[in-house]
């Protein structure tokens, strides 16, 4: 019997999703009602590494597709947690901004999940789980690349 080559990346892909879906339960779990995990992540992202980002490269940071970003941000702002503003580089797209609002619910979140992030963190050496980071943001960068999967674009 011949081995199925596809195996090995069919089996990371199940294995990321089994992650995925585990991850974003623990932290919903977690945080205030009302908030879910993709815009716990905006907020959390925007309060740790800086406001004034576009909505396009949040969405490329986060791999998501323009619409989810649009959608999650336009929920954001509609409760007041997010503004976004002309950018003053040109003046036609936007820059996202928190509101105190935002930012309060972010450091919420973040208090929340402490220590199951804490409890993760004791899993595996920081070397590891950084490399292991770098490799899985290296290979999403690899399979967003248009010139190689453009219907996914």
């Amino acid at each position: 019997m011949t081995a199925d080559p596809h195996l090995p990346t069919l089996s990371l892909f199940s294995a990321l999703s089994a992650a995925h879906h585990m991850a974003q339960r623990l932290i919903e779990s977690r945080l205030p009602k009302g908030l879910n995990a993709p815009q716990f992540a905006v907020l959390d992202r925007l309060s740790r590494l800086g406001e004034g980002q576009t909505p396009i490269s949040l969405a490329e940071t986060f791999g998501w597709p323009k619409t989810s970003m649009s959608h999650t941000l336009a929920v954001l702002e509609s409760r007041g947690l997010v503004r976004l503003e002309p950018n003053p580089r040109d003046g036609r797209s936007k820059c996202l901004w928190l509101t105190p609002k935002g930012r309060g619910l972010a450091l919420i979140g973040r208090t929340a999940i402490e220590a199951d992030l804490d409890r993760i963190s004791a899993l595996a050496p920081v070397e590891a789980v950084e490399a292991l980071a770098a490799d899985l943001l290296s290979l999403a960068a690899r399979l967003s690349d248009q010139r190689r999967f453009p219907e996914v674009a």
